[in-house]
């Protein structure tokens, strides 16, 4: 070969352009030619180092998938492609496998070589450049909903403003906005109107508003976004959140993140928030009082919001002040204190507030006065504004107990949410209550001056009734004030202690360290009184040894994530202490409290590192409170230490301490016992757990002043669970018989929770002040009440009851035996109601003998209630008028869900006005949703699911008779009753129709189809197709279509030749075709189909599907197509005029000729020389030296009595009846698998079992006994076949 290529480059020439044309490309073949053992070697070698990597990689994502985490695309991009190259070499080791049965000429071989060499390079290559940024991340939960704003004014001067920012949202260009005005000047308000508004034009997706404050905490932002935008964050620091949050923001949803009260340029990047153009529909909406604060962050698009137009002005004073036009006297002074708030709506709102109360003419002079002549101090531009009407708001509270807790908040955090129960405690260790004797006392006269602080709005809502919150310039005016009367609100960032003379003499002081700080080792407050320490939680935080060394005068300590282990020594030198608070701290020993000996508010919550109540806090004589909630580690309370504690009033104890022990000798005891309470004749409120159900036998006498209580024993439970004051949550076995101190909290209680089988020991009739109730867990129970028993009928059963839950009640047969009399009020407030596994209840309410108000229900659930026929007579069904959601599952024997027992002859008329989530599933017996009515109307329905309802054809029937006579046409019936009104449904899903042909009915109106965004099919496997052309003109608004486990569909689409208009889904984003078996298109029809808004399809299990449509398919915003197990996106595709069309059609093509190159290959195989039992069917000869082959005999002959002599038409004859049923099972198993990941393994399945088979065969020709010796080799190929089914 070398002569050759020598002769030809001579012949050539080195000068011409043709011998360098030429001798290239014949030595790289000659390089192939010669390398071929080195190349294959080197492929091999790659393939293997690649599979380890792929396995590798594997298990990552199947533990991330464990986890229920979503794989990061360029991960299944890299399997996909790995995988790719896997089968290339399994190809050329096929080939090669192939080649050595025959010849491999020079040109077969030089081919493969090159293959293998270029294969190995990009094996090498995929390799190498594995390096995954995110392998995966976790998927979000459900979003929170945003709060809606309160009442607002169309003033003209916001008009301007609010259309202005609303038409920047609306265009998709325009990424920052920006709202900048004075504090107090409405900035808050209407961005809540502005979120609410793009919320009703469905503007975007999500929407988070967020208050930054003065005090940057870019840490709680992140926390804030995440929440509400359903994200939860694992451990970690600011910057890996940031990219958890990135990631979350670029899920392709309009998101509007709303950003108020930014003092200081925010840097959004530090969050994980990006405003670049092409950041999704990521928009930014940021207010501040500084317009310089705006221009820093690059806002672009800025409106300035002055104050409020005289006109506007006058009206919103007189609104909030409650003046009237017959006020002639106020009405001068009025418009005086109208000019002298300014026109700020803040002023406007928070003195016409305290001056509505005050009638008299001397009283609004002196308010007047006090406006013009107010001296703010030293306050600069914003503040000296609000100033004068916030300080008069302040001056005309009623007593100094409104005015110190008005200050008291300001000490808090900005934008926190203060809990109530700490301003009492505070308020309490101040001695600020005189002639207040209880510590119940002062909680209910704090609750009433923060009602009149919220009245003269200078305190807000906070997250619950528990809660509070200060405007934030309503609380710069506060510690303006705090701080001209001695008290003070300090930040370590901007402490100067070279100065802490001149803080000596403060009384308050409130400490929240924002960064990382050291505290002199001492500090000399000889006055305070009041310290809180709220340290952030990623703020590392010192106290030295003598902290409190000069403090001696300090009455409350407050510390909140402060990360000690121990308190400072100094701490017992505090000997006027009257209050110590911790919250989430990890101080593991309290033994130095018990020195306190004038404490009387001792509060541990969320302090888990605590495991013991030492002895030494039985010398607390005069502790009132004594709280360990969640102090999970609690395992021990010294004996004797509560009996000590005589003046104790509130015991809480839930989520820590549960392991009380009986009363015995008190060497024997380690643990304190429940007889311990009986010393505590003060007690109003009690909080324990019992883990010993034994315990609840054992009579012990309690305090009579007890009030509130919590009293949980031998069950599990969530600490918090709701508001109510009064709870007995209870888990009885059988043998369990509650003593009589149990009885007297279950007399009162308002929340109570009963499992286990000793629950029916428990009477019902006694607890009818109850306000939430469950039940669960007992077999024994057949009712709940029996109206025979002695039941005040004035106010009826459970007259105050609002959630119900009945759970796991195996003899259940009625909620209440016997008549309830009309005007009883039974169940008259219940709201919530939940039946779960009673296989006995055959009806919830008898009608007409139990009469029963529903007026308030508003969300139903029913589960697995075999033998209830209906839910509840009409009736009872009418007076529904709050119901939300109605949820009923696997009912077996429902035939509907209201009954008509009057049978008034369908003249009836029902309605469901706020009804907004209708699923019924698994009800075969179900025929309909109400017979006997003419007509339903569900206006305000938006969510509808109905599976595995076969019988459910029509929603109303008119006549008694079956809702299905007249309905024989095949067809679903739900949606064509003219008469039954779907005001507003969204999202449908339809289920589990095995019998109809036709999903819609013609007689459906078009209107039905114009709201549906959502629309899921699943296994109605009679039906053809879907839709017709017409109906598709109606679908503007679907937006998600997925249809699955449908047999017989063919199309879901067909055309009708009457009509002409273009087809299109404009709205249609996700698509989800899966295991439809028998779907050959989308659409026949030859006219061009557009889903411009369609972002994903995805086609699982449809191996006829061939093309989605014969004419041109527009898919302009396609990104991903996923075909079984392959994710193409279409960015990476070369054609990009290839589109959803395009894709199908060579996938599906590619399926369908590897599908006839394996039937090929069965084929073939059958007239191959296959001459073994591949299982054992063939068992050698016996003892006629007949074969044996599951009870046929070969017999021999005189010709044949050696293996030599047989015949390869015996041997074929033999082994015929196995190779078919082999074959056919075989071929059978590949088209099902060949569709989706397992081409190549089937391929080296086909092989390896014709190699095994080809040596059988020879072998059996040599010798008929070396059937059974070959069968060991046979059940291998078996045994990985097997497996390869199995994968």
């Amino acid at each position: 070969m070398a002569a050759v290529l020598a002769i030809l480059v001579t012949c050539l020439g080195p000068a011409t352009e043709l011998g360098k044309c030429i001798v290239a490309p014949i030595k790289r073949q000659f390089d192939y030619f010669c390398c071929f053992n080195s190349n294959i070697r080197s492929l091999r070698n790659e393939a293997g180092k690649l599979g380890s990597a792929i396995n590798e990689l594997q298990m990552q994502v199947d533990r991330a998938t464990r986890n229920v985490e979503v794989i990061s695309p360029e991960v299944e991009a890299w399997l996909t492609s790995a995988r790719e190259k896997q089968r290339l070499a399994d190809g050329i080791e096929t080939r090669i496998f192939r080649g050595q049965t025959g010849c491999l000429n020079v040109k077969s071989r030089s081919a493969l070589s090159g293959k293998a060499k270029k294969t190995a390079e990009a094996m090498k290559e995929l390799r190498e450049g594995r390096n995954f940024s995110i392998l995966s991340h976790r998927p979000p939960p459900v979003a929170v909903e945003p709060i809606p704003c309160r009442e607002t004014y169309d003033f003209e001067s916001r008009k301007g403003i609010e259309e202005g920012i609303m038409g920047c949202l609306r265009d998709n260009i325009v990424k920052m906005v920006g709202i900048c005005g004075m504090g107090g000047v409405g900035k808050t308000t209407i961005l809540r109107r502005i979120t609410e508004r793009a919320r009703e034009e469905d503007l975007f997706d999500e929407i988070v508003m967020v208050d930054v404050g003065q005090e940057v905490d870019m840490s709680r932002i992140q926390h804030e976004i995440a929440d509400n935008l359903g994200l939860r964050f694992e451990e970690g620091y600011l910057r890996p959140r940031a990219r958890i949050l990135h990631s979350r923001l670029k899920d392709k949803k309009r998101t509007l993140i709303v950003f108020d009260d930014v003092w200081e340029r925010l840097n959004l990047e530090d969050l994980g928030i990006s405003c670049e153009s092409g950041f999704n529909e990521c928009t930014i909406l940021v207010a501040s009082r500084d317009r310089g604060v705006l221009d820093d962050m690059d806002v672009l698009n800025v409106f300035a919001m002055d104050i409020l137009l005289e006109e506007e002005a006058r009206f919103l004073f007189r609104n909030k002040a409650m003046i009237h036009g017959n006020d002639e006297s106020l009405l001068s002074i009025a418009e005086e204190v109208t000019k002298e708030c300014g026109g700020l709506p803040l002023a406007l709102i928070t003195v016409g507030g305290a001056l509505k109360t005050r009638r008299s003419e001397w009283s609004w002079r002196y308010a007047l006065e006090q406006l013009k002549y107010a001296n703010p101090g030293y306050i600069e531009n914003v503040l000296p504004r609000l100033y004068k009407p916030l300080k008069l708001s302040y001056d005309f509270l009623e007593n100094e107990q409104a005015k110190s807790l008005f200050l008291l908040c300001s000490l808090f955090p900005e934008d926190y949410n203060i809990q109530i129960e700490c301003l009492t405690w505070c308020m309490t260790g101040l001695c600020m209550f005189k002639g207040i004797n209880n510590l119940e006392e002062a909680r209910n006269t704090v609750h009433a001056l923060v009602e009149v602080l919220k009245s003269r709005f200078l305190l807000l809502d906070g997250r619950n009734e528990q809660h509070v919150k200060m405007h934030d310039v309503v609380r710069d005016v506060a510690i303006f004030i705090a701080s001209k009367e001695g008290r003070l609100n300090l930040h370590f960032s901007s402490l100067d202690w070279s100065r802490e003379q001149s803080y000596s003499d403060c009384t308050w002081i409130s400490m929240i360290p924002k960064e990382r700080y050291k505290l002199p080792e001492k500090l000399y407050f000889q006055n305070l009184r009041l310290l809180l320490i709220y340290n952030s939680e990623e703020v590392a935080f010192h106290m030295n040894d003598d902290f409190f060394q000069e403090m001696k005068a300090l009455n409350v300590l407050s510390f909140k994530s402060v990360w000690f282990k121990s308190l400072p020594p100094t701490i017992q030198l505090l000997k006027n202490l009257h209050t110590l608070h911790l919250e989430s701290s990890a101080v593991e020993t309290i033994s130095v409290v018990g020195e306190l000996s004038n404490l009387e508010i001792l509060s541990c919550h969320s302090c888990r590192s605590i495991e013991e109540i030492p002895a030494e806090l039985g010398k607390l004589k005069r502790l009132r409170l004594l709280e360990f909630s969640d102090c999970t580690r609690l395992t021990t309370i010294v004996p004797g230490v509560l009996s000590n504690l005589v003046r104790l009033e509130e015991l809480k104890m839930i989520g820590s301490f549960s392991r009380w022990e009986t009363e015995e000798k008190e060497e024997k005891r380690k643990n304190v016992s429940l007889n311990e309470l009986e010393s505590l004749p003060h007690l109003t409120r009690l909080e324990i757990e019992i883990f010993d159900s034994a315990l609840a036998e054992k009579e012990i006498l309690l305090s009579s002043k007890i009030a509130k209580y919590d009293i949980r024993i031998s069950g599990s439970w969530p600490s918090v669970i709701s508001t109510d004051e009064k709870k007995v949550l209870l888990s009885l076995s059988r043998q369990t018989k509650l003593a009589n101190w149990i009885y007297k909290f279950l007399n009162r209680t308002e929340y109570l929770d009963l499992t286990g089988e000793g629950s029916n020991s428990v009477d019902l009739t006694q607890v009818q002040k109850v306000k939430s109730f469950g039940l669960s867990d007992c077999s024994t129970v057949k009712n709940l009440v029996s109206t025979a028993s002695s039941i005040d009928w004035r106010f009826g059963v459970f007259p105050a009851l609002e959630s119900m839950w009945l759970c796991r009640l195996y003899k259940l047969e009625e909620i209440c035996h016997g008549k309830i009399p009309e005007g009883s009020n039974s169940f008259g407030n219940l709201k919530y109601l939940l039946v779960n596994c009673l296989p006995e209840l055959m009806h919830l309410w008898k009608s007409p003998d139990q009469n029963v108000s529903l007026t308030n229900l508003r969300f139903i659930h029913i589960w697995y209630c075999k033998n209830l026929y209906n839910l509840f007579p009409l009736t009872i069904a009418r007076s529904l008028s709050q119901l939300e959601m109605l949820e009923i599952r696997s009912c077996d024997m429902m035939e509907e869900i209201f009954s008509d027992e009057n049978d008034d002859g369908g003249k009836s008329c029902i309605a469901f006005p706020k009804l907004k989530r209708l699923s019924l599933w698994d009800l075969p017996s179900l025929t309909t949703f109400c017979k006997g009515v003419e007509s339903i109307n569900f206006p305000l329905l938006a969510h509808m699911g109905i599976e595995n309802c076969p019988k459910l054809i029509d929603v109303a029937s008119s006549t008694g008779n079956d809702p299905r006579a007249g309905h024989d046409d095949g067809s679903l019936h739900l949606f064509c009753n003219q008469k039954v009104s779907f005001g507003s449904l969204k999202e449908l899903k339809i289920g589990g129709y095995e019998n109809i042909s036709n999903t819609w009915c013609c007689q459906i109106p078009d209107g039905f189809y114009h709201g549906l965004e959502q629309l899921v099919i699943e296994s109605c496997h009679n039906i053809s197709s879907l839709f017709s052309s017409s109906q598709v003109a109606h679908l503007v608004n679907l937006k998600e279509l997925k249809i699955e486990s449908c047999l017989e569909i063919v199309k879901v689409i067909t055309d009708e030749e009457n009509v002409h208009e273009k087809p299109s889904f404009p709205s249609l984003e996700l698509l989800e075709l899966r295991e439809l078996p028998n779907l050959g298109s989308f659409c026949e029809w030859r006219r061009a189909l557009e889903l411009p808004s369609l972002k994903q399809a995805s086609i699982y299990k449809c191996p006829q599907l061939r093309y989605m449509t014969l004419a041109s398919l527009t898919t302009p915003n396609l990104e991903t197509v996923g075909i079984d197990h392959e994710y193409i996106y279409m960015e990476a595709l070369n054609d990009s005029e290839e589109g959803l069309n395009g894709v199908v059609r060579r996938r599906m093509s590619l399926a369908k000729d590897k599908l006839d190159e394996v039937k090929q290959v069965s084929e073939s195989m059958r007239t191959r020389q296959l001459k073994t039992d591949l299982f054992g069917i063939t068992t050698g000869r016996d003892e006629h030296g007949c074969v044996k082959c599951k009870g046929k005999e070969v017999a021999p002959t005189q010709s044949n009595m050696h293996s030599s002599n047989y015949s390869t038409q015996q041997i074929e004859e033999l082994v015929a009846q196995v190779t078919d049923q082999l074959l056919a099972k075989v071929r059978d198993e590949i088209r099902a698998e060949v569709q989706s990941r397992m081409e190549n393994q089937m391929e080296v399945f086909l092989n390896l079992l014709h190699s095994s088979t080809s040596r059988a065969f020879h072998a059996t020709c040599t010798d008929p006994t070396n059937v059974a010796s070959t069968s060991g080799e046979s059940s291998n190929v078996h045994a990985f076949g097997s497996q390869v089914m199995e994968e």
